[in-house]
């Protein structure tokens, strides 16, 4: 291969920068051509040397004419041109070997599709053309380092890292590995059953407390009902609320239909409707992050590694590729935090990125929505009565994150004769905190008025602050609003603290109240929080309540101590004072484990009024059972003037669940449900969150009552527990369920069983082994291949009892005939020499 130069000249065409390749008949320009001589015996290829790219060189295939009319001349090319295969090495990450061509000068060409394999980012300059491919000069992409290591066949290169692939290190905690997202049609019903009575002779009472939910695929029909009987007055039925609910868990809406509780935001009411909602609901999916996260951006030369942190405790390491790198999605919470990362090269040379970021969930991150549209009619007497429906409302609620640090939106409601609407907006600064507000107008039968709120909130490390400021006119009035004895008219709210290493933490509020009808309040309150040692705290308060001469001023003062010796044990005192009236409370006890087992809590309290004293004793007890939980607790008064009175209470509640044709009986289901299945085994120990829950039955199940819905589930076995003859698939599971849904989660387990025997058939009536061929067994309308060996031995594995078809060819004939595998305890079935077939 041999390489012939030419030239033409180009008027004005090296001042315009122009590369092109040129053919015959075109108008000359200052153009170098390499062409490549087909078929040259030449050992020595002529070079080409366009190493200065800035005057107008370009390298393009072409065919070397013959000697003759229109042959170009040839020009002789510089030695140390040349054609290599060398190892890149770019900004100190090896990216492999690669075809360069070495230009005098010190610059090299290297081809566009090795500079995309390589990650280089374009756009590369001025293509050079060479055997059909564009190819760009490393010196034109401002390398800073072009050098060649000769008896390495080693390039190395260093360009700037805007010439690098962009590198985006997500740091949002990753969501749990290998999660099973169940939607196993399922239902439960919960009881609570409480009976009440004392010593004096009082009316005995009994109440009966039921939630029944029912699961198909995503929806959930739920309701809650109470029944009383006994006690003062008649027998009451009383349905709180029936709802069918579809979650969306991709899109994180949720639709409601039937009975729920919506607000529409500040300046709106709280209404129980019955009807229809649609809603964003981020809480669908708990590993989703709504609010803005801090992020980082930058560029290096070479691999570094980055060290994040947050007000300087290290939360994380992370290394970095040359080039331009974005570290997204880092999340804390509580206000203003100082975000500071450290990039150390190879070399010890460190860069510090430092910046403040406010975290708050008051905003949303930019380009996210979140809402609520609701439709129905007001529920009256909720708790009281069961089907008391009145006017029809709506209520209504939309923001969107503008950018990280705006959010704006509009709320509103409505019902016959009264509405109001507005808009909202919530200002997020890095440096000064998030201020949010919301403005609102409306009309009412006492006619036309408006509101408005303003809050400023301030959270860094120790100091915590917050400022709110409302009014309303005199006419303004929210949905369902009940007949007005008091109309506020402004409200102001100051509040401060602070916490000292040494001395605990300090805190200050200031509230004060003007209504257009009733009296003015204003309160000022102080309070105090240490911890004092180990796990022993301290938290007080004293407070200032003034108001009109109706109400004169009242100091209020309370103090408590919490300490808690061992795990799940905890004790309690407060004081309180207020008006001249006393109380002093002392409480003990243990929690209630999650699983079976007791818990118990003793109160003990000390009254003084201007009455006289009262002295109670309040010890109860649960236990938490496997089908049940059992509460006892007896409340015992004594009055300074000699009465006594002591009322008791027997309770016991439940749960009854099913899922995938499996019935189970338990506590009360707080949330989710599962049943673990073991594959029949009995005795097997089933943890969810590394905690003990119980052991399976002798169907091999076990009822799991609190898995939380959404959440990932950490539940598994003890593979001490399985037979030695058994193996098993999996021994622990992470499971998301639906809201209040029951899943059955399964553990396959296998139990190792081997079928053995001799196969033999009868040839012109002689008894013949059936060797070296295979055995054809046909299971669960598969066909699975068995080897016979010497005498016709062959080896099954669980293969479960019962009949199966089995065939084999014989030389050219085909022998059928049934398997039969009996029931067995055995390890090891044999099932002897079986003849199958007589030829």
């Amino acid at each position: 291969m041999a390489y012939a130069l030419s030239f033409a000249v180009r008027a004005g065409a090296a001042a315009a920068g122009e590369f092109a390749p040129v053919s015959r008949g075109d108008n000359p320009g200052p153009v170098l051509m390499l062409s490549r001589e087909l078929g040259s015996a030449a050992t020595d290829p002529q070079r080409v040397s366009p190493h200065d790219s800035d005057v107008g060189v370009s390298l393009t295939p072409s065919l070397t004419l013959g000697a003759g009319a229109g042959a170009q001349s040839h020009a002789q090319l510089p030695a140390a041109d040349q054609l290599l295969i060398a190892e890149i090495s770019l900004n100190g990450v090896p990216k492999g070997e690669f075809t360069v061509m070495a230009l005098a000068g010190g610059d090299f060409l290297v081809g566009e599709s090795d500079l995309k394999a390589m990650g280089v980012q374009p756009p590369y300059g001025v293509p050079i053309a060479l055997e059909g491919e564009a190819h760009y000069s490393l010196r034109a992409l401002k390398a800073s380092e072009l050098r060649f290591d000769e008896a390495k066949l080693a390039l190395f290169v260093t360009l700037p890292p805007e010439r690098l692939p962009k590198t985006a290190v997500d740091l949002q905690p990753g969501r749990p590995t290998r999660v099973v997202e169940p939607r196993d049609n399922s239902s439960f019903f919960n009881y609570r059953l409480l009976y009440s009575g004392d010593d004096a002779g009082g009316a005995k009472s009994l109440a009966l407390a039921t939630e029944v939910g029912v699961r198909v695929g995503d929806s959930l029909l739920r309701s809650e009902s109470a029944h009383v009987r006994g006690g003062t007055g008649p027998g009451q039925d009383i349905r709180y609320g029936s709802s069918l609910i579809h979650d969306d868990r991709r899109s994180m809406n949720r639709w409601i239909l039937g009975d729920f509780s919506t607000a529409s935001g500040d300046l709106g009411n709280v209404l129980n409707l019955g009807g229809i909602s649609f809603s964003k609901t981020y809480q669908i999916d708990p590993y989703f992050i709504r609010q803005p996260m801090a992020a980082f951006t930058g560029n290096i030369a070479s691999v570094a590694q980055a060290d994040i942190y947050l007000d300087g405790m290290r939360i994380s390491t992370q290394t970095l590729q040359p080039g331009q790198f974005a570290l997204r999605n880092l999340n804390y919470f509580g206000g203003q935090r100082e975000v500071e990362v450290v990039i150390r090269d190879a070399f010890g040379r460190e860069q510090r990125l430092v910046n403040p970021f406010y975290f708050t969930d008051v905003n949303l991150r930019e380009g996210l929505h979140e809402y609520s549209y609701n439709v129905g009619f007001q529920r009256k007497n909720l708790g009281v009565a069961s089907n008391d429906y009145g006017k029809a409302a709506l209520s209504a609620f939309h923001r969107y994150g503008v950018s990280d640090s705006l959010t704006l939106g509009g709320r509103g409601e409505a019902e016959p004769g009264r509405f109001n609407l507005g808009p909202t907006a919530a200002l997020r600064s890095d440096r000064w905190g998030v201020l949010s507000g919301s403005v609102a107008a409306g009309r009412s039968p006492s006619g036309s008025g408006s509101a408005e709120v303003a809050q400023y909130a301030y959270q860094a490390r120790q100091f915590n602050g917050r400022i709110e400021l409302r009014h309303y006119s005199a006419q303004y009035e929210t949905v369902g609003q009940a007949i007005i004895t008091a109309r506020p008219k402004t409200e102001q709210t100051v509040s401060a603290s602070y916490g000292f290493v040494s001395i605990g933490s300090l805190s200050v509020d200031w509230h004060q109240l003007r209504q257009y009808q009733g009296d003015d309040q204003r309160s000022v309150s102080l309070g105090y929080s240490r911890n004092l040692f180990g796990t022993l705290s301290l938290l007080a308060s004293i407070s200032r309540v003034a108001g009109t001469s109706s109400l004169p001023p009242t100091t209020n003062v309370f103090f408590g101590l919490t300490y808690s010796p061992k795990k799940d044990f905890i004790t309690n005192f407060f004081h309180n004072s207020s008006a001249g009236n006393s109380s002093d409370v002392l409480q003990f006890g243990n929690n209630t484990p999650v699983g079976e087992g007791f818990g118990y809590r003793v109160v003990s309290e000390r009254t003084d009024a201007d009455l006289g004293s009262t002295y109670s004793l309040v010890p109860s007890l649960q236990y938490n059972g496997q089908y049940g939980e059992y509460t006892a607790a007896l409340n015992s008064t004594r009055s300074s003037g000699g009465s006594s009175q002591e009322t008791y209470q027997l309770g016991i509640g439940g749960g009854i669940a099913y899922v995938g044709g499996a019935l189970a009986f338990s506590r009360p289901i707080t949330d989710s449900f599962g049943i673990v299945k073991v594959g029949g085994l009995e005795g097997v120990r089933v943890y969810q969150s590394a905690q003990e829950i119980g052991r399976t039955n002798a169907a091999g199940t076990l009822f799991l009552p609190n898995l939380g819905s959404y959440v990932a589930n950490h539940v598994a076995i003890d593979d001490r527990d399985i037979p030695i003859d058994y193996v098993i698939a999996d021994k622990e599971q992470n499971i998301s369920p639906p809201l209040r849904s029951g899943s059955l989660i399964r553990f396959d387990v296998t139990r190792i069983q081997a079928i053995i025997g001799r196969l033999s058939l009868r040839e012109a009536g002689v008894v013949k082994p059936v060797e070296y061929i295979d055995l054809l067994v046909t299971a669960d309308g598969k066909e699975m291949h068995f080897p016979t060996g010497r005498a016709g031995e062959f080896y099954i594995e669980n293969l479960k009892p019962g009949r199966y078809f089995a065939r084999f060819v014989f030389g050219q004939r085909q022998c059928a005939f049934e398997l039969t595998v009996p029931e067995s305890q055995q390890m090891l079935v044999d099932l002897g020499e079986l003849h199958v077939c007589q030829f």
